[in-house]
């Protein structure tokens, strides 16, 4: 599947809607492995508002990274995939002197049925070019979620 023979580690990050509005949800993080939060405590998924030259998405991913949602950090759109609760995204990877990296890391979105519940799993120093290699990422997610 992969070339290494081992697949990419990522760390899991679980979110409990908080706020619900038209236009955006607010998630609050209620647990994260080995206490690595590599996001923020609060986030928000809302309606893209075509900012950024992204096509074939409906909602953004913000960071609370500021006291104005506004002016908090955009990371990256939702990408669609077969099942309606999955989605894929990256982000540019933040390098030692906390500037943006050219590189990019995986993001996998799943959504609970009722949307309550948001579970992304950064893929941390990991994306994956091929597309080959990011179908089978994505396959092993839907084959979970089909059970």
């Amino acid at each position: 599947m992969f070339s290494t023979g081992k697949q990419p580690e990522y760390i899991r990050h679980t979110y409990k809607l908080s706020n619900e509005l038209k236009s955006y949800s607010v998630y609050q993080i209620t647990a994260v492995d080995d206490n690595k939060n590599l996001l923020t405590d609060v986030l928000r998924i809302e309606k893209f508002q075509g900012k950024s030259n992204a096509t074939n998405i409906k909602d953004y991913l913000r960071l609370r990274t500021a006291t104005n949602w506004q002016k908090c950090q955009m990371i990256t759109g939702l990408r669609p995939t077969q099942r309606r609760v999955l989605f894929y995204g990256d982000r540019k990877k933040v390098n030692e002197s906390n500037e943006m990296d050219e590189l990019k890391e995986l993001l996998i979105f799943v959504f609970s049925e009722n949307r309550e519940i948001l579970i992304i799993d950064v893929y941390r120093g990991f994306y994956p070019y091929n597309k080959g290699i990011l179908q089978n990422i994505l396959n092993r997610y839907e084959k979970h979620l089909k059970q």
